[in-house]
Order: C-alpha cells, then structure tokens, then sequence
C-alpha cells in the first residue's frame, strides 16, 4: 500500500497462451521481452471464442513454443480512465442510517408490523467511510476519512422485499463515499455499483445491511410547497390580530386572553419561518428544523392550557367562589406557560437525540418511509394533545351541567331565607366563562378538523385534487382562527367598539351590538 493512496483493481489478470490454436491477434499481446525459449511443454489452458464456447484443448507439439505470458494490466488506477462523475464533499452530504441513534435493525423477525428498529442490544455504528477516486473497473482511496452528518430513515418507501434490495457486508462490501453514496464491491470483486437512494445499518448480530430503492423516490411538486406556503403568509396577519387584540385590549386581556395571545403568537412564528424555509429553498434540517418543530408544538400545548382554564373555572373558582388576586393570575398563567415551553421541549431534544430532522409533517406527504419515521414526535404527541383536549372540554361541559342543576345561580334568592349568610355566585363571570367556553370549542372544532386534514395527506400521498384542497384549507387555518372571534358575539361586540371609538367615546345606545361590555372584577 502507498502512502498516498490504495488501488484497488476490480479486473482479474487474464493469461494468454500462444499455443497453436490460439486466435488472440498480437496486438493485443504485451510488449514485454520473453524470456529464453523453453523445451518443449504442454500447453493445458482453455480459451473461449467468440460466442463465449470452449475451444479443444491444444494438441501436444514437438516444436518449441512460445512461454506463457501475461496480459498488459496497469498496475494502479492512475493509469485508467476516470469516471466522469466524481464523488465530492457537499455542506449537504449525508450519510443515511436507517434507523434512529441508538437503535439498530430488528429485520429478521416474526412480526413484521411495528418499526423494524429497536433499542435493545445496541451495537455501535461504525461502517466504512473513504474519500475515493472512481476509474474503469478500478478505486483508489485518497487515505482521507471524510467526516459526515448521518440523516436518519429510509429514502424507499418501506423497508420490505417489495421496494429495496437487500445487501449485506458477508456477501457483498459496503463503503460510504465522501458525498454519503454507497460503494457496493461484488464478492468476486469484478464489479461496483455506486448507489444514491440507499439506508444503512446494523442488526442485533452485528451484520451491516444496505437497503436500496429498486423504485425511483418519489419527490413533492415545488409549486404545491409553494402554494401552500403563501397562504400560511396570508394566515400569519390574522394570527398577528388575534395576539394583538387580547394584549392590547382591557376587555380581553386576562388569563385567558394571555393564553390566546401566545397561541396565535407560536402558530404564526411557526408559520412563517416554516414558509421562507420552503419558498425560498432554505435547507430544512438542524436548527432551523427545531425551531419550526417547537413553535407548532407549542400553539397546541397552549391549547390545551386553555382548555385546562375553562376546566378550572368552571368546576374550582366558580363553585368555591376562589377570587384570585393579580399575584396569583400572574402564578397561574406562569404554569401554564412553563407548560406550553417544556412540553415542546422534551419533545425537541428526543428528536435530536435520535438524530430525527425536526421539520413537521405540516403540508408535506409520507412518501418515504425516512419522511414517517420523523415524524416520531409529532404526530402521536400532537394527536394526544388534542384527544386530551377534547376530553378536557367534555368534562367541562358536565361543570355547566352541574351549576345548573345544583342551583349556584339561585344562590343569591335562597340568601332571603336563611339566617347564615351565603356568599354570592359570581354570576357575571359564570356568564364569561361560559361564553369562552363556546369559542374555545369553536377553535377546538377548526384545530381538529385541519389536523384531520393533517393526517390524511400525510398518509395518503397522493397528487389527487382533494389532498391539495386539504392542504389549503390547513395553510389558511390563521384565518379560521381569526373569524372565530367575529362569530362569538361577546369577543365581536368588544372589536367592533375599539374598531369604532377605540375606547374613548362611551356607547349609551343600549340594545345594539356595540353596547357597553363590562369587564369581570377577576381577571381570571
């Protein structure tokens, strides 16, 4: 081996033997001077013809002939051809593991339904990486190990028979190339392929195995990514409104409106940093990924924070008539908050311990399985949230029922009969309450239908008309938000005021929409 470089020669040397019957032209001969004559042998090689037959063996001469003498073979692959494509170093070269870090392949096994990966024994994944210089029939390592990123999942659509051949490093060898392709060297080491769709990745027993896609990888049309991605700009102001309104507004600034505030505020983060990452081609993967990854995650745990509010409200501070102080708004909302900022966490720094890309599944479609696996800690932990929420709300809907049927709204008539005094039922909030209660199950309605949406196209790639239309209604779902606030006439009748006056004319027409709103004592 030299110091510089190693050749490696895929052909095998070929023998020639000038025997009687031997039809090689002497071109084709080496230029080498033979040796002296030798006595006389018998020749014993077997030469194929033309249409790839045995010829006879040669008959026993009694004359001298000519030695046995080798094919002119270049000694290393600086003396061939190079191949006209190159492998080279990208900022964007991967190295593409098929499951994620700290997991390993479980193929071989008798239920083939769940993830082919898994986290017990885990072997260390070390496979063979070089810096090579591609030739005819020939590879020479530069000496130089490439450092690469590893990209987790399966570029093919699913790790089966049906979609990828398989290889293995005990018959064939696997190499990685500076620019993350596979370098497959046949067993005979006559032969390599050099493939781009591939995963990589070691079983339980310690064997390396490729996955490569038989089935060219189907890609998404930039014009929907980017159709999609303009009408999340377009919800973006009206999420901006929203967040707007409840901070600036008296009326509406509370508990509950902080908590809206913020949840428009994450969705409209995550929107529009989602929507440059895709309009303008930026690399989705790493950071920014995260980031994008954490702003959705959140708008859904503030979600489920104020679905918590009514919930609390409505079965705790009404009907044990708890007044809280400012202080304890502010701990209140504190908690919600550390909430909505650590849920998304945890499930960010999951993703990037196992090495997952961090973007959402929001408007892109499964068509690989490496695209579902990272998805990983989203869907599911979205799909919990939001069934959790839907639960919370339904109890909060028997809270009602219960202060109707237990006569908290007839507390201050029966106060006339008794000598004990009871306390007022703060009926003026119980009437907030319940009006938050029917837009948080209006914006529950719009979140889940889109998630719904969400999910069917992600799972059912497809360029059907319909998955386009689900996805434009997803891009839109700013705007839904925004209207739900025009249809609760409470929230309406407050915007209308400040749209018209902006507070400072007092409205004394009474039976109209911009009447007067007085805003509850407790700012809970």
């Amino acid at each position: 081996m030299r110091n510089e470089s190693t050749s490696l020669t895929i052909d095998a040397l070929t023998e020639v033997n000038y025997s009687t019957v031997s039809t090689t032209p002497t071109s084709a001969l080496s230029t080498q001077s033979p040796p002296p004559p030798m006595n006389t042998t018998a020749a014993t090689s077997v030469l194929s013809n033309a249409n790839g037959t045995s010829t006879r063996p040669p008959e026993i001469s009694s004359t001298p002939t000519q030695p046995i003498q080798k094919q002119a073979v270049p000694t290393d692959c600086s003396q061939r051809a190079e191949v006209k494509n190159q492998p080279k170093f990208t900022s964007s070269s991967r190295l593409r593991k098929c499951c994620p870090l700290g997991e390993n392949l479980d193929y071989y096994r008798e239920n083939q339904s769940d993830s082919m990966c898994t986290d017990k024994a885990v072997l260390n994944f070390e496979p063979t990486i070089v810096t090579a210089m591609l030739y005819d029939n020939c590879i020479e390592d530069m000496e130089v190990k490439p450092e690469l990123s590893i990209e987790i999942g399966n570029t093919c659509n699913s790790l089966d028979f049906f979609s990828s051949f398989i290889y293995e490093d005990t018959d064939d060898q696997l190499i990685i190339m500076q620019n993350g392709a596979l370098l497959l060297i046949d067993r005979n080491g006559t032969d390599y392929t050099v493939e781009e769709n591939y995963c990589l990745d070691m079983d339980k027993s310690g064997k390396l195995i490729a996955f490569v896609c038989i089935t060219q990888v189907e890609e998404i049309s930039q014009a929907k990514i980017v159709i999609i991605a303009v009408l999340m700009l377009i919800s973006m102001p009206c999420l901006l409104l929203v967040t707007y309104l409840h901070l600036t507004l008296k009326l509406l600034r509370n508990l509950h409106g902080w908590s809206l505030a913020l949840m428009s505020l994450c969705l409209a983060c995550g929107y529009f940093v989602y929507s440059v990452v895709h309009i303008y081609g930026i690399p989705s993967g790493g950071f920014i990924g995260y980031v994008i990854q954490f702003f959705i995650l959140s708008f859904f745990f503030w979600y489920l924070c104020i679905c918590c509010n009514i919930l609390l409200n409505i079965w705790y501070k009404l009907p044990y008539y708890v007044q809280l102080s400012n202080t304890w708004t502010i701990l209140n909302f504190t908690a919600y908050l550390f909430i909505a900022i650590t849920g998304p966490a945890i499930l960010v720094s999951l993703t990037v311990q196992k090495g997952l890309p961090g973007m959402p599944s929001y408007f892109l479609q499964g068509l690989t399985e490496s695209i579902r696996e990272s998805q990983r800690y989203f869907i599911p932990p979205v799909s919990t949230i939001l069934g959790l929420s839907f639960l919370v709300m339904v109890i909060a809907f028997f809270g009602f029922q219960r202060i109707k049927t237990d006569g908290y709204l007839r507390a201050h008539d029966d106060e006339k009969d008794t000598t004990t005094p009871i306390l007022q039922f703060d009926i003026e909030k119980y009437e907030n309450v319940k009006k938050d209660a029917k837009c948080v199950a209006l914006l529950g309605i719009i979140i889940i239908l889109a998630w719904l949406f969400e999910i069917v196209t992600f799972y059912k790639p497809g360029n059907e008309g319909y998955l386009l239309l689900c996805d434009m209604i997803n891009g839109l779902q700013g705007l839904w938000i925004m209207l739900i606030f025009l249809v609760v006439r409470r929230r309406r009748t407050i915007i209308l005021r400040w749209w018209y006056d902006r507070g400072s004319h007092p409205i004394t027409e009474a039976g109209t929409e911009l009447q007067p709103v007085n805003k509850a004592a407790n700012p809970s």
